[in-house]
């Protein structure tokens, strides 16, 4: 998979459907938040493409159990995923879904959206960086910046993403992500 031109369909389609967001798969990351959760997955990945979802333990997630979703990819054809952790700071944004079923959480406009990016960091077997902006009734105020990582199962197939989200309020109300700034990023597109 050509990870630049994905990343540049995700965008125009994302642009197209007027999702609000635009993926990064450069992980152009400013906060050192990222780059330590993206550091214990590559550790437990060791030289693999990823690490299994076991591997992932809560002693190594301490620090980011609040901010992590994860979700399992139930069926391909047509994708559906299950919501398996939602920490803390995410039930405040997305509510508790634990256990639940996209089709069953996600309203409908967004459905698309989600499997989308679930579908692309399971495909790519890579890590990306997604930004956008919030459009949950009560949480327009809120920008996101977002990593998702594949896991496999314990047969070593991409089963999983882990994501790790921080939800912060926008600077204005104009305060919107765009393909344009995924350019101009340290590291990012070219």
């Amino acid at each position: 998979m050509d990870v630049i031109t994905t990343a540049k369909a995700f965008n125009q389609r994302a642009h197209a459907e007027r999702w609000h967001m635009v993926c990064d798969p450069t992980l152009a990351f400013t906060d050192s938040f990222y780059t330590g959760f993206l550091a214990i997955w590559k550790q437990k990945a060791e030289g693999r493409k990823m690490p299994a979802r076991s591997e992932m333990t809560l002693r190594d997630l301490k620090d980011y159990l609040r901010h992590i979703v994860m979700v399992q990819r139930e069926s391909e054809n047509p994708a559906k995923y299950r919501w398996r952790l939602i920490g803390t700071s995410m039930t405040e944004v997305i509510g508790h879904n634990t256990g639940k079923i996209f089709d069953d959480t996600i309203p409908p406009q967004h459905l698309s959206r989600w499997i989308e990016v679930c579908d692309t960091v399971l495909k790519s077997e890579q890590p990306w960086r997604f930004l956008g902006r919030v459009y949950i009734p009560g949480r327009e105020y809120l920008r996101a910046e977002n990593l998702y990582l594949p896991l496999s199962d314990d047969a070593g197939a991409p089963s999983f993403v882990m994501g790790l989200c921080r939800y912060l309020p926008r600077q204005q109300d104009n305060d919107a992500f765009s393909e344009d700034q995924i350019f101009s990023l340290p590291g990012a597109l070219r």
